[in-house]
């Protein structure tokens, strides 16, 4: 099967939740024998480093990049405004994206156009000119309107509350408008497959929830802290300047860590990620910031546990998956575990402060518990997060709808 890949981002290198998903499903397409072509937008905040890309990552991919702008422009968005259009959409159609995707259909014949996102949707007319034939399939990460939505419900700022209210509302309507014009979709989770549903949507569907490279070799091996001698850390790693992880981290640390610190004072928390300034958080005891690290997979393992704390958000936490594909238990809100099914499998789930310390503090009671949750966590990764085994079965749903 032949599947032009198309991407609002670069997949690699994957710098975040996103561009792992993406490159996850490449990885996935490519191992089950399919023919893949990835073209990507190239953007000033995600460029595309093909110098920074392994040769047998190029051939496989034949990964092409297109330079276009998508930084807000005042006059585009008043526009925007005034013809009812989404601009958040809008600023992802570039005319030159449009003219190079044409070519690409032109000289080769797929079977499969796979959307990566609701931003790669503006070149479905594109598609149905040049390939009429190649089913055309969204592949949703999120239903993208509520993260807009839940911005303006939180902002306190009554010009920016209106302008993001109209934002989450312009993508609300063409998030519901694009399923009229798609032939398939595949979800990341059963929640945003039943939000579609709920939508009308009645087309062919698929749930295909994020997935990873499953490492044979991982195991739970790592010795299990002793409360008593050793310390036990706590650790974050995240884009922190995407403001829910930067909200999720200020809420834990400034309502969770004092409750859990002064009953475990051997215990240390450990920050990083990219956009983390080094004065944040140097008031509180035991809390290390480390900035962007070079190594996200080496800077995890070098802690015992993973805190996800997001507070808002929509999609599928890809953090939490690879954690516990590296047989790192994790502790995260209810919404941190949107979409994954994590409820007594690995993870300690709570969205209240005193809750989440609460658990917190009874795991450190009993250090043996993470030997048992490193177990459950890699059973669940092996069972529903293997990137061959989702690639397959969304190769073979899409086989049966060319």
């Amino acid at each position: 099967m032949r599947v032009l890949q198309i991407c609002p981002k670069p997949p690699v290198p994957s710098i975040d939740g996103g561009c792992l998903a993406m490159n996850a499903m490449t990885e996935g397409f490519v191992s089950n024998g399919a023919k893949v072509k990835i073209l990507t937008a190239s953007t000033s905040k995600h460029p595309l480093r093909l110098e920074q890309l392994d040769k047998a990552y190029l051939e496989k991919t034949s990964i092409e990049g297109i330079q276009i702008e998508t930084e807000f422009d005042v006059r585009d968005a008043y526009i925007s405004l005034f013809n009812g259009a989404s601009y958040n959409i809008s600023r992802f159609f570039a005319h030159h994206f449009a003219v190079v995707l044409e070519n690409v259909l032109s000289r080769h014949h797929y079977d499969v156009i796979h959307l990566e996102s609701l931003y790669a949707t503006p070149y479905i007319e594109t598609i149905r000119r040049h390939a009429p034939n190649a089913l055309v399939s969204l592949r949703s990460h999120n239903h993208e309107y509520q993260i807009w939505e839940q911005r303006w419900k939180a902002s306190r700022n009554p010009i920016s509350r209106l302008a993001l209210r109209h934002l989450s509302k312009s993508l609300e309507r063409y998030e519901k408008d694009i399923l009229n014009h798609i032939d398939a979709l595949v979800a990341i989770s059963e929640l945003e497959a039943e939000g579609y549903k709920n939508w009308g949507y009645s087309g062919p569907l698929f749930i295909a929830g994020f997935g990873i490279d499953i490492q044979p070799e991982a195991s739970p091996s790592r010795p299990v802290p002793n409360s008593d001698k050793s310390k036990l850390k706590l650790f974050h790693i995240g884009a922190m300047d995407w403001g829910p992880n930067k909200e999720g981290v200020d809420w834990f640390v400034e309502k969770v860590w004092p409750e859990l610190y002064p009953k475990h004072p051997h215990i240390e928390l450990h920050l990083a990620g990219k956009g983390m300034d080094s004065s944040w958080y140097s008031n509180h005891p035991k809390v290390f910031n480390h900035g962007e690290v070079p190594d996200a997979k080496v800077f995890s393992m070098q802690n015992d546990l993973l805190v996800v704390p997001l507070l808002r958000g929509a999609g599928v936490r890809v953090k939490i998956v690879e954690a516990m594909a590296q047989g790192i238990p994790v502790a995260t809100t209810t919404l941190g575990s949107t979409g994954l099914g994590l409820e007594g499998h690995g993870c300690l789930l709570d969205t209240k402060p005193e809750g989440m310390a609460a658990a917190l503090s009874e795991l450190l009671d009993n250090p043996d518990r993470l030997h048992s949750m490193r177990t459950n966590s890699l059973e669940v990764v092996h069972a529903r997060f293997d990137r061959h085994r989702i690639g397959k079965d969304v190769l073979e749903f899409y086989g049966n709808h060319v």
